[in-house]
């Protein structure tokens, strides 16, 4: 038999697999309305979903990039530039699950596979995405991306769990065919828009709470209280991770801290007046910097007698970022930091928020020491709480 009856045979039969599976949609859409239960994360995943008969093709599509090397410092965004393709393959990671799988417990969370926050779904026969479509609510429908060349995206919330984002990748030939001829080129050229969008559309749904839930970030009583904190006494509200611990609080720097065996992960924030002088200055690179570096220089101080500041170094270049927030203007700075006569370094994300009301600049800080580990996960982490960070009005 040719290759391409083996396909047609693998399509048909995916089919019919397919439809089966489609038997667990109902229940668990009724499970998600009535359920309070909290989508479940790894910070640097997207869990892609795929019917059977494309399994011989499926990790050649996602996980074949092209990384020289897997080493920690390649496989940092920061280190590239955002017009270099493999900055987008850097901001995750890709766990493959047969569809016909998808309502099997995971052993790692003891939760349904589909609970995952973020879920891809492979769908060349229109099969899922016609069933999300006529049975969802209005308000669990993000978007939809109607691209020119073959495969289109629909974008879903809250299928099979609180905060979770579901994208439906639908092949618009009945086939499947444009899955089966260029699915990889397709992939690659639109990666950009797909990743950022996931990150995208996460971030707002779990920005929608108070106080701030995402369901990468664990969170319990303790989270719980020092947000409610900082939301009185700064009037700042941010998503923390369970794992930091309050080090130091005074009334222009807050410091959380997790130091164990393998890793230092941080949050600080920080927050200075606004003046005549200092209120157009959002935007002004070199102000941005030079503040982080007074508050790292006062309070960072290492073993050595030293302190941290932020990397000039070309390897670790600086880069920013202007966004509006409301009618809060924001410049966001990622890069990397080094403690001054030591080996030690770092990457980090800070997010200024320009708080006209309180005439203040509030600067949230997330910052990591991992030496030989891997980092997406755990700055994936700190991004998070960084973005999800917000000035009540």
């Amino acid at each position: 038999m040719s290759n391409c009856n083996n396909k047609f045979l693998k399509h048909w039969l995916g089919v019919l697999s397919a439809m089966v599976t489609l038997g667990f949609l109902s229940s668990c859409n009724q499970q998600a309305e009535n359920s309070v239960m909290m989508a479940v994360d790894d910070a640097s995943e997207i869990r892609v979903f795929y019917p059977k008969y494309l399994a011989d093709s499926v990790e050649d599509w996602f996980m074949n990039t092209a990384f020289a090397a897997d080493s920690n410092l390649i496989r940092f965004e920061e280190n590239r530039l955002q017009s270099d393709p493999q900055y987008y393959e850097s901001m995750f990671n890709f766990d493959l699950q047969p569809l016909e799988q998808a309502a099997e417990v995971d052993p790692r969370t003891k939760r349904s596979l589909q609970s995952n926050s973020l879920l891809w779904i492979l769908d060349p026969q229109d099969a899922m995405a016609s069933e999300l479509i006529n049975t969802l609510p209005a308000d669990k429908k993000l978007g939809v991306d109607l691209f020119s060349d073959g495969i289109d995206g629909y974008w879903f919330k809250d299928v099979w769990a609180k905060s979770q984002v579901v994208l439906v990748l639908w092949d618009q030939h009945s086939a499947g065919e444009h899955y089966f001829n260029g699915f990889s080129g397709w992939l690659k050229k639109h990666q950009a828009e797909l990743l950022t969008k996931s990150k995208k559309y996460q971030t707002l749904i779990s920005l929608g709470t108070e106080p701030k839930h995402h369901p990468a970030i664990i969170q319990n009583q303790y989270t719980d209280s020092l947000s409610r904190i900082l939301l009185g006494k700064y009037n700042i509200s941010l998503s923390i991770d369970a794992s930091l611990k309050l080090v130091q609080n005074s009334n222009d720097f807050i410091w959380l801290r997790n130091e164990n065996s393998q890793y230092h992960s941080n949050l600080m924030v920080n927050i200075y007046p606004m003046n005549p002088k200092t209120e157009s200055l959002i935007n002004a690179q070199d102000f941005a910097i030079n503040q982080r570096d007074s508050f790292t220089k006062k309070y960072l101080k290492t073993a050595e007698g030293t302190w941290v500041e932020t990397s000039k170094s070309g390897i670790f270049p600086l880069r920013f970022t202007k966004t509006k927030q409301g009618n809060q203007e924001i410049l966001t700075v990622k890069g990397w930091y080094s403690e001054l006569n030591t080996n030690r370094r770092g990457p980090f994300i800070r997010k200024i928020i320009k708080d006209n009301q309180n005439q203040r600049y509030v600067a949230i800080d997330g910052f990591l020491f991992a030496p030989n580990q891997p980092r997406l996960r755990l700055m994936r982490e700190l991004e998070i709480m960084v973005q999800s960070a917000t000035i009540k009005q």
